[in-house]
């Protein structure tokens, strides 16, 4: 649906007068030609339509979708999906499907696509390969301040990257995050987790240094009740730094123990088998 349409629609479902609508932001000839498609409007414009509708841009694009998800959304939750899964078959599926899709119209987000896939595949099989010839790691190196699409990227390339190619990106994430704080914003859940997969992959580096200085940083987090997966991951990341801190084993193996079985009782075995892998990863 066209946002002209929803726009309409939201006005009479919400029982809003067009003059409450518009006020003095607009007038109404030229709502009346904006909501009839025969114009487009200013950019400030919508926004106060948006807000007078208490509607967000992304609410609104939402629902002119048909209340789903936009397909590249869609397509890169496919993407990491199988790369998680470490679904060879399906990486190679997804990366032919971006190809078709990057050429046509040389969209930047397919382009990314297939920069993040070559990295994960042959990370999967063991491959040399060049960054300097990957255009999602140069795009990132480039880009100074990164937003969701930045750091939803970073996320997916990030168990593929070397320490050393890790590296330049550390000043930049720590800088960015900065600016999100750390209370309860938008950006909360996405930065937390973030912040767990870089601690996940140093310790998977054997880098404890690296670990317990990200571990300090999540511990600036003021999680809700609401956030059961975060506070879950905050109680076992707390109480594993006790271990890397070689306090006494009474007072961290009990509440990790509790944090790997409250992961299998919430139904999240990918989840479980991390904490019991990253525990055995610093004692052995």
């Amino acid at each position: 649906m066209e946002y002209h349409k929803v726009i309409s629609e939201l006005r009479t479902n919400k029982n809003i007068k067009v003059s409450d609508l518009i006020g003095d932001n607009m007038s109404r000839s030229s709502y009346n030609r904006f909501i009839s498609g025969k114009t487009d409007i200013y950019s400030q414009h919508l926004l106060a339509l948006l807000d007078q509708l208490h509607v967000s841009f992304s609410e609104l694009e939402y629902i002119a979708s048909g209340y789903n998800t936009s397909k590249e959304d869609t397509f890169f939750l496919k993407v990491v999906l199988a790369a998680r899964a470490k679904d060879h078959e399906g990486l190679i599926l997804c990366y032919r499907q971006a190809q078709s899709l990057a050429q046509p119209k040389h969209n930047d987000f397919y382009t990314h696509i297939l920069g993040a896939l070559d990295l994960v595949i042959r990370q999967l099989k063991s491959q040399p390969y060049t960054l300097s010839d990957n255009t999602l790691y140069t795009y990132l190196i480039q880009a100074f301040s990164w937003t969701d699409y930045e750091f939803k990227f970073f996320q997916l390339i990030l168990p593929a990257l070397s320490p050393a190619e890790l590296e330049p990106f550390l000043a930049k994430i720590e800088r960015n995050l900065a600016k999100f704080g750390n209370n309860t914003t938008p950006y909360t859940q996405k930065s937390f987790n973030l912040i767990c997969d870089i601690i996940f992959y140093f310790i998977q580096h054997q880098n404890y240094v690296n670990a317990s200085h990200y571990l300090t940083l999540l511990e600036n987090y003021d999680l809700t009740e609401n956030m059961v997966y975060e506070k879950l991951l905050f109680k076992f990341f707390t109480n594993l730094k006790k271990l890397l801190l070689h306090q006494p084993a009474n007072t961290w193996r009990r509440p990790l123990t509790k944090c790997i079985a409250t992961a299998k009782f919430l139904d999240m075995p990918n989840l479980a088998e991390k904490f019991e892998q990253t525990i055995l990863q610093i004692t052995n």
